[in-house]
C-alpha cells in the first residue's frame, strides 16, 4: 500500500475542498494510490480538462473516510458489476461530486438505502441517450462511481451494463465550484430524471436580489440595499421596504449614480450605519469572495467602485450596495454564566441554515450552523469551529433557556417559509416555462448575521444559495459524529443520541400545534448524528427516484372496488402508473382512472380461480398486453391475484400463502406447526393457538372435547369482523352457528366478506388484552416497514372496531413483539412479498394472531400511516408487484392520532344532517380533524353493517387527544348510551 502524507495546500474559493492533497506528516495513514479513476474500460473518451484534479477529489474523499474512521474504498473496476448486483430498491443517484460537500450527502444515503449513491469524479463516467419514454428527454447512464453501502463502506465500481440514473444532484456547476467548471449544465440539460435544482432554477435562486424578495416576503430580515440591475431577468416577489432598485441602462448617466448612491449612505448614517459591501449579484458568485468594504465617509471611492463594476456589468446581473450589518454584542464577560463566554466586543456570528424539501413536499430546517469570527482581522468572517445556535448565544452570554428555544423556532419557521414561498412559485410554473421538467428545489442554504434591532436580538439573512452551505454543514455534522464516537469513562462526550430523540409529548404546548408546523426534530434526529444536516434531502432523492422509476409502469390490477379504493387508483395515475384493471362492471365509476378496463365476471365462483386466472392471463395476450406486475386491494381477489401472478412469473404472494391468509383455520394451523426452535427468535408457534373448522353441525361434538371457553366463532373466510361471535358453551356454540349458518350462505348474502369461498365457519381461542393492527411491508422474505396502531374495546356484543390511536402506546419491548410475531406470522404462512394487515392481540403471555389479511389494510390506516410515518401502503404494494423494494422512511412520528368509527345503525341521522356536514368541514378546513369516508352516501342501514367512516382528531400525547375527540363526540351526537366513546378511548394512554 502505497503512503498518502496530509500536506496543507491553498484552499479552493470556498474553504471547503483542497486543490491538492498532498500531506506529509510523520504519522502512518493512506491509502491505495493506483485506483483506476480513468474513463470506464469500455471506452476511449480521454479525461476531461475539467477532470485534471480527479486523483486530488479521490484522495480527499479517502482522507475523509480515512478521518472519520470509515474503511477505504475498494477498487472493484476489474469486475463490473452486472445487472444482477444492483440494489433492489433500483434507486441511482448520481451525485456529481465536489470535495468538501457531497460526501456528506452519499455517506448519508449509504446508511439509509446502501447502494443507492453514485459518487461521480468525471463527467466522462456518464452517458446520455434519447429517453426511450418520454419524447425529446434523455435518460443518464453511470457506467462508473463511487458507491456508498452501509458503515461507510465504499467501492470503486463499473457497471456492465450502465445503470439508469433515478436522480441527479449536480455540483459540476460555476454556483458550486466558483466558476471552475460547469460540465454539469450539459450533463443535466433536457433530462428525463428528477433533480434538485437546475441550471435555470439556480439563476433564479443565486440572484441575490431576487433571493432577499424572497426571504423578505416571508418575515426575514435583509440588509438595507440599494441596487442597479441591468436587464434583469427575473421579477421579485416583493421589493423590501429597506431597499431602493433601479434598472440600469447603459446610457444612465454617472451624476444619477452618484446622487443615488450618496442619498443611500446618507440614509446609512442617520441609521449609525458605518460600512458598507459594494458586491455583484450573479450565478457564479460564492459568499463574500466578490465584495469590497467601505466606510461610508469614502463617498468618492465608493461612487468610483460603483461606476467601475456597472461598466463591467453583464445581462442579468446587479450592483449592489448594503450596509455592513453590526454584530451581536450583548453582556458583559465579567457578568458571564460560563467561563467560556467570548470578549463580545470583538467577535462576529455567522448563521447557516440548511433547508430541505422533505419526501412529503414540507420544508425541514435542520439545526442552524453557527461559527464565531473576529471581526477586526477578518471583516468577511473566517470560519471557525461550527457551533450550535444555543452554545454560540451562550457564549454571547445570553442564557435564557426560554428565549434561546423561541429564538431557534422563530428562525427555523422563517427559514421554512422561506422554500416553502419558493416550492410554491415553481409548482406554478408551466411546463413550458420549466427548463428541465423534472427539476424542482429541493435544498436551500440561508446565511444570517447576529445583530441587534431596536434592543432585540436579530437574525439577518444576507444570503441565499443552492449549493454553498452543504459545506459547513457537513463540516458540523462530522465534528458531532467523531466526538459521538469518543467513549471517555464509558460516557459519551457529547449526549447521546437516544435523548435528543423526544417526541413531542408535554414538551410542546398542546394549544398551540402551530409549532408542530415547524420541522420537528425526529424529522433529522432520527438516524444519529452523522449526515444529519441532509437527511430530509437524501430522503426526498430516495423517494422521488422510486416514483420516478413507478412512471410508466404497467400494473394489472383486480377488481376496482367501491368509492373507498378511487383513492388509490387516482394516486396511481397521478403518479403515471398504467392501470390494467379487471372488473365485472365495464362501466364502473372508477373507469376514467384506468388506462385499460377488462370486463370479466367470475361471479363470485372462488372455487374455480384457476380457471378464471387463466382467462384472464389470455385476455391480456388477445389484446398484447403486456403488464409489470400485478395485485389486488380486494379482500376476495387475494387468491386470484396470486394464481395470476404465478402464471405471469411476477413478484408477490405465492398461491399457498394467499390461500393460507384467505382461510383463518388454515392461518392458525400453519402457524401453529412451526415449532421448529429458532436461535435467533422464538418459534412461530407461540404466537398462535388451535382453531378448528366446521363443515357441518356434526363437527361440533367433536370440537367440544378439545376446546375451552369461551370462544370466538367467526367466518372461515370472512373479514371486517362480521359474522363473529362470542360463545361461552357448548350450549351457545350449536345455537350461534345455527344462526351464523342460516345468516350467511352465499354471496348474495352479504357481498365482498368472503362467502364465495364457502359458508364455514371456524371457533379459536378468544384472547384477553389489547386488540392491534400491525401493517407490513415484506420483499423477499425481509420486513422493510412496520405499523401499530391500538384499536379500543369493541361495542360488545359486537366486534366490530370502535376506535384507534396510532403510534401505539404499547411499551417499545411490546412493540418489538407485536412487529416479530406479525412479521414472522406472515412469511411463514408463505407472504414473502407484499403489503399485508396483521391483527393480534397482545396477552400477559405476549402477542397472540387473530388473523392476516393477504392485502394491505382498509378504511383509515393507509391515510394515518402516510401522514405519520410518510409511507404511503398503495404505493409500496405496486413497487412490490414491480420487483420494486421500497425505500421506508425511518423517523417517529412528532403527532398523535385517535379516531372513532361511525356506524350507519346508529350516526346515520348525523351524517345526512347537513348542519353536521358544513361543521365537519369547517373542522376539516381548519385542520382540526381527519374525516375518513370508507363508503357513499345514504346507506343502508344492515344489522351486520360496514362502518361509514372514521373521525379523528391530532394532538402531541393520549390525554390531549382524548379530550379534543371526546369533546368532538358530545359536540356533535356521535357519543351516546350505545355507543360510548369514553369507554373506547379509555384505555389510550402511557
Amino acid at each position: 500500500m502505497d503512503i498518502v502524507a496530509s500536506e496543507t495546500t491553498a484552499n479552493d474559493i470556498d474553504g471547503d475542498g483542497l486543490k491538492d492533497v498532498k500531506t506529509k506528516t510523520s504519522t502512518n495513514i493512506g491509502w491505495q494510490q493506483d485506483a483506476n479513476l480513468g474513463p470506464p474500460s469500455t471506452w476511449t473518451n480521454a479525461i476531461p480538462a475539467e477532470d485534471a484534479d480527479i486523483a486530488s477529489h479521490y484522495h480527499a474523499l479517502q482522507y475523509h473516510l480515512f478521518e472519520l474512521g470509515y474503511p477505504e474504498t475498494v477498487d472493484r473496476t476489474r469486475a463490473p458489476q452486472t445487472a444482477k448486483d444492483a440494489p433492489r430498491e433500483k434507486a441511482v443517484v448520481a451525485v456529481l461530486h465536489r470535495t468538501g460537500k457531497t460526501t456528506s450527502i452519499c455517506l448519508e444515503g449509504g446508511r439509509q438505502a446502501p447502494g443507492t449513491m453514485y459518487m461521480i469524479l468525471s463527467s466522462s463516467w456518464l452517458s446520455k441517450v434519447p429517453s426511450s419514454i418520454h419524447r425529446g428527454l434523455y435518460t443518464l447512464y453511470v457506467h462508473k462511481a463511487v458507491t456508498f453501502f452501509a458503515g461507510g463502506a465504499t467501492y470503486l465500481d463499473e457497471f456492465e451494463p450502465p445503470r439508469q440514473v433515478t436522480y441527479l444532484v449536480n455540483y459540476f456547476t460555476h454556483a458550486a465550484t466558483g466558476g471552475q467548471r460547469n460540465d454539469g449544465h450539459t450533463i443535466e440539460a433536457n433530462l428525463d430524471c428528477p433533480m434538485s435544482s437546475s441550471y435555470d432554477l439556480r439563476d433564479v435562486i443565486n440572484d441575490r436580489l431576487w433571493s432577499r424578495s424572497v426571504l423578505y416576503s416571508v418575515g426575514i430580515a435583509t440588509p438595507e440595499t440599494l441596487a442597479f440591475c441591468y436587464r434583469p431577468k427575473h421579477s421579485l416577489v416583493a421589493v423590501p421596504a429597506n431597499a431602493v432598485i433601479h434598472e440600469y441602462v447603459r446610457n444612465t448617466s454617472s451624476d444619477f449614480v452618484a446622487k443615488e448612491v450618496s442619498k443611500f449612505l446618507q440614509e446609512l448614517s442617520n441609521n449609525n450605519r458605518k460600512r458598507i459591501f459594494i458586491r455583484s449579484s450573479k450565478r457564479t458568485q460564492m459568499g463574500s469572495s466578490d465584495a469590497s468594504v467601505f466606510s461610508i465617509e469614502d463617498r468618492s471611492c465608493i461612487v468610483d467602485a460603483v461606476l467601475k463594476m456597472l461598466n463591467e456589468l453583464q445581462d442579468s446581473n446587479s450592483v449592489l450596495l448594503e450596509a455592513y450589518i453590526d454584530h451581536l454584542i450583548d453582556g458583559k464577560t465579567e457578568d458571564s454564566k460560563y467561563l467560556w463566554v467570548a470578549p463580545s466586543a470583538d467577535f462576529g456570528v455567522k448563521c447557516r441554515a440548511i433547508v430541505c424539501r422533505d419526501f412529503d413536499n414540507t420544508p425541514v430546517c435542520t439545526p442552524p450552523i453557527c461559527s464565531m469570527f473576529n471581526k477586526h482581522i477578518d471583516i468577511r468572517g473566517a470560519e471557525t469551529v461550527p457551533m450550535s445556535l444555543e452554545t454560540v448565544l451562550k457564549t454571547l452570554n445570553i442564557v435564557d433557556e426560554t428565549f434561546i428555544s423561541e429564538f431557534q423556532t422563530k428562525m427555523r419557521a422563517h427559514a421554512e417559509a422561506a422554500l416553502q414561498s419558493i416550492m410554491d412559485r415553481e409548482s406554478k410554473r408551466s411546463d413550458e416555462e420549466r427548463v428541465e421538467p423534472r427539476a424542482q428545489t429541493d435544498l436551500i442554504g440561508i446565511e444570517y448575521v447576529l445583530t441587534e434591532c431596536n434592543g432585540k436580538v436579530t437574525a439577518v439573512a444576507v444570503n441565499m444559495d443552492t449549493h454553498k452551505y452543504i459545506g459547513y454543514a457537513a463540516v458540523r455534522d462530522n465534528f458531532a459524529s467523531f466526538a459521538d464516537g469518543m467513549v471517555v469513562e464509558q460516557n459519551r462526550t457529547v449526549q447521546p443520541v437516544e435523548k435528543n430523540l423526544k417526541t413531542a409529548g408535554n414538551d410542546i404546548s398542546d394549544k398551540d400545534m402551530a409549532v408542530l408546523k415547524v420541522s420537528h426534530p425526529n424529522k433529522f434526529e432520527c438516524g444519529g448524528l452523522d449526515g444529519m444536516s441532509v437527511r430530509p434531502f437524501v430522503r426526498t432523492a430516495l423517494i422521488r427516484s422510486q416514483y420516478f422509476l413507478m412512471s410508466g409502469k404497467t400494473i394489472l390490477a383486480l377488481d376496482a372496488g367501491g368509492f373507498h379504493k378511487r383513492r388509490i387508483w387516482r394516486m396511481a395515475k397521478k403518479s403515471g402508473i398504467n392501470l390494467v384493471m379487471v372488473d365485472p362492471d365495464p362501466n364502473h365509476s372508477n373507469k376514467d382512472l384506468m388506462h385499460v378496463l377488462i370486463q370479466y365476471d367470475d361471479k363470485g365462483d372462488h372455487a374455480n380461480d384457476r380457471q378464471h386466472a387463466t382467462e384472464i392471463v389470455s385476455l391480456l395476450k388477445q389484446r398484447d398486453l403486456q403488464v409489470d406486475g400485478c395485485l389486488t386491494f380486494w379482500e376476495d381477489a387475494v387468491p386470484l391475484a396470486a394464481m395470476v401472478r404465478e402464471i405471469l412469473g411476477a413478484r408477490g404472494a405465492c398461491v399457498e400463502g394467499a390461500l393460507n391468509a384467505k382461510k383463518k383455520s388454515r392461518t392458525q394451523s400453519t402457524v401453529y406447526k412451526k415449532d421448529t426452535p429458532v436461535s435467533h427468535l422464538v418459534k412461530t408457534c407461540q404466537f398462535s393457538s388451535p382453531s378448528f373448522l366446521i363443515r357441518e353441525p356434526a363437527d361440533i361434538d367433536a370440537i367440544c372435547n378439545q376446546v375451552s371457553y369461551p370462544l370466538m366463532l367467526k367466518l372461515e373466510h370472512g373479514n371486517s369482523a362480521i359474522g363473529a361471535t362470542l360463545v361461552t358453551s357448548a350450549e351457545e356454540l350449536r345455537k350461534q352457528h345455527r344462526a351464523t349458518i342460516d345468516c350467511f350462505q352465499t354471496e348474495a348474502d352479504h357481498p365482498a366478506i368472503g362467502l364465495g369461498f364457502g359458508p364455514e365457519t371456524l371457533v379459536m381461542e378468544f384472547y384477553g388484552g389489547t386488540e392491534h393492527d400491525v401493517d407490513v411491508v415484506i420483499y423477499g422474505n425481509k420486513l422493510v416497514g412496520a405499523f401499530i396502531s391500538d384499536n379500543g374495546p369493541t361495542n360488545f356484543p359486537s366486534f366490530r372496531e370502535t376506535a384507534a390511536t396510532m403510534p401505539s402506546l404499547l411499551p417499545p419491548d411490546r412493540q418489538a413483539q407485536l412487529i416479530v410475531a406479525a412479521f414472522k406470522c406472515c412469511v411463514d404462512i408463505g407472504l414473502s412479498d407484499g403489503v399485508f394487515n396483521v391483527e393480534m392481540k397482545m396477552t400477559a403471555r405476549g402477542p397472540k394472531l387473530i388473523e392476516i389479511n393477504g392485502r394491505m389494510a382498509g378504511f383509515y390506516l393507509r391515510k394515518w400511516i402516510r401522514r405519520l410515518h410518510g409511507v404511503d401502503l398503495a404505493m409500496c404494494a405496486f413497487m412490490i408487484s414491480c420487483d420494486i423494494k421500497p425505500f421506508v422512511p425511518k423517523f417517529q412520528p412528532y403527532e398523535r392520532l385517535m379516531g372513532v368509527m361511525l356506524l350507519p345503525s346508529l350516526h346515520s341521522h348525523l351524517v345526512n344532517d347537513s348542519h353536521f356536514r358544513e361543521r365537519i368541514k369547517c373542522l376539516q378546513d381548519n385542520g382540526e380533524v381527519l374525516f375518513h369516508m370508507f363508503q357513499e352516501d345514504n346507506m343502508e342501514v344492515e344489522e351486520d353493517e360496514m362502518p361509514y367512516g372514521s373521525l379523528g382528531v391530532s394532538g402531541t400525547d393520549p390525554d390531549v387527544c382524548r379530550e379534543k375527540l371526546l369533546a368532538l363526540c358530545n359536540e356533535l351526537g356521535i357519543e351516546s348510551d350505545t355507543y360510548n366513546v369514553s369507554s373506547f378511548v379509555r384505555y389510550f394512554r402511557y
